[in-house]
């Protein structure tokens, strides 16, 4: 039996719906929260409480140095993308978007509109 697919995809050659590609980055920001943003955020967190000096020299520290605070910026928005697209997710699945391709590319531009308005609020407010 001949089967005429392809043994080796290659996701750089197949254009993909925006949709999927929401998709699939929310899968890639979960996996970013767990090992990145969690760790580093209970190291932040542990530090911050640990006594009012530590408190200072961290708040110090982030208006001074520009890394750390893109760095506190980032995690943010990692954690607020998923939020958004995860959000669409479960409206999806609890079928109150409806699943044809033009609703779905609707959502999917709607979600990242409001996530762009609400990264540039977020980078306005936090530098």
């Amino acid at each position: 039996m001949t089967q005429n697919r392809p043994v080796n995809i290659n996701l750089l050659k197949i254009k993909l719906p925006l949709s999927a590609f929401l998709s699939i980055t929310h899968r890639i920001s979960g996996i970013l929260i767990f090992f990145i943003v969690l760790p580093v955020s209970v190291f932040i967190f542990s530090e911050l409480t640990q006594s009012q000096d530590s408190f200072n020299n961290f708040v110090i520290m982030y208006h001074k140095n520009l890394g750390i605070k893109f760095g506190c910026v980032g995690l943010i928005l990692i954690f607020q993308y998923h939020i958004f697209t995860g959000v669409r997710h479960i409206l999806m699945d609890f079928h109150i978007l409806n699943e044809s391709l033009s609703s779905s590319y609707k959502s999917a531009v709607i979600t990242l509109v409001l996530f762009a308005v609400n990264a540039l609020l977020t980078l306005w407010v936090m530098l």
